[in-house]
């Protein structure tokens, strides 16, 4: 067999552009800007594409959203780097018609059926890697061997625009932006905590507005709920997050589950005090009262409480901050791209 000519392949085949298809763009990047050539295979019409165009040494293929297809744009490639569910089984067509050793890159703790071709893709891979302890013992509960190795994500190391912030804060003159980004999707999310919240602290606490960035299948849904508030703003997609993070003055995270939350890392990067669910993976990153507060999943009372408590204190507040962009150097692209090479070179 002709030696492989390409470093590695990363393959995606998610429908759109969210956290997990992100750190696919950061760890190609990096990747890219240490010399390595790579191959992006990703479902045809993602965003992907059009994002990664300007990385140097990457080449990128479209298919259908198609396993063996995937598995089969991956020939020629020295590592198969699988990142999301679907092309598990890519990982696995790659393997066995080339040869070519995978990783696979867990980024979800919902249960996966116990299925004979998944249980093979999982038995088959040089390395699994989980990027949260809530990964891991989600996957312990189906595939047995080795112990996964848990790689978390990298922030995006996002940029702010001094003067878009300036502009978005004076919206909101005299308001504490109470902020959020992540996919309008409340059985993931559960925006529609934030909704009540918003809601039941509109007479009790007049100074505070709430601002949800990101788009997705319940934005209609929420938007009628919303109705007449006016402590609360859905300003659809944005592309300049970073002029978001930087205008919050605390960041709200009600997921009803979550592998990690690529997103925390973002917002810890801008030194924002957080106040998220204490679901799955979010405790790796949030230790509650000492960079963010932790509360049960869909309970407006126990936000409002925490968020007066974090505003109340200024000198526990200012502590968060400091040590939330300190904590943030831990989960830079540097740390994640490491991680991964040593994985890739030790298969």
């Amino acid at each position: 067999m002709a030696e492989p000519d390409i470093d590695y392949c990363h393959l995606n085949l998610a429908k759109h552009y969210r956290g997990g298809e992100r750190q696919t763009e950061i760890l190609v990047r990096e990747l890219a800007s240490r010399g390595y050539s790579q191959r992006l295979v990703i479902k045809r019409g993602n965003s992907l594409k059009e994002r990664c165009r300007d990385i140097p040494g990457l080449s990128v293929c479209e298919v259908a959203s198609n396993p063996v297809a995937a598995g089969w744009a991956a020939r020629g490639c020295r590592v198969v780097h699988a990142h999301d569910g679907r092309t598990v089984y890519s990982g696995l067509v790659a393997n066995l018609l080339f040869g070519s050793p995978y990783v696979i890159t867990r980024r979800v703790v919902a249960p996966q059926k116990d299925r004979v071709l998944r249980r093979w893709a999982y038995r088959r891979a040089g390395r699994i890697v989980a990027i949260s302890s809530a990964v891991v013992r989600s996957i312990k509960k189906r595939f047995d061997g080795d112990e996964p190795a848990i790689i978390p994500d990298a922030h995006s190391g996002f940029r702010a625009d001094g003067c878009v912030v300036e502009a978005i804060r004076d919206r909101f003159p005299g308001k504490t932006l109470i902020g959020h980004v992540g996919a309008l999707v409340h059985s993931h999310k559960g925006q529609m905590t934030i909704i009540e919240v918003a809601r039941q602290a509109a007479e009790s606490r007049p100074d505070w507005q709430f601002v949800i960035c990101g788009d997705g299948e319940d934005e209609a849904r929420y938007r009628e709920a919303i109705g007449d508030l006016e402590n609360i703003e859905l300003t659809g997609w944005v592309e300049n997050v970073g002029d978001y993070l930087a205008s919050f003055d605390v960041f709200l995270y009600p997921s009803l589950h979550e592998a990690l939350g690529s997103t925390l890392l973002d917002a810890m990067y801008f030194g924002l005090p957080i106040v998220a669910s204490k679901v799955d993976g979010i405790p790796d990153v949030v230790v509650d009262g000492v960079n963010g507060m932790l509360v049960p999943p869909e309970q407006p009372a126990a936000i409002i409480a925490a968020i007066d408590n974090l505003l109340q204190d200024s000198e526990r507040l200012a502590a968060m901050q400091a040590g939330n962009r300190e904590k943030a150097r831990l989960f830079d692209v540097e740390h994640m791209t490491n991680a991964y090479l040593d994985v890739y070179e030790a298969l």
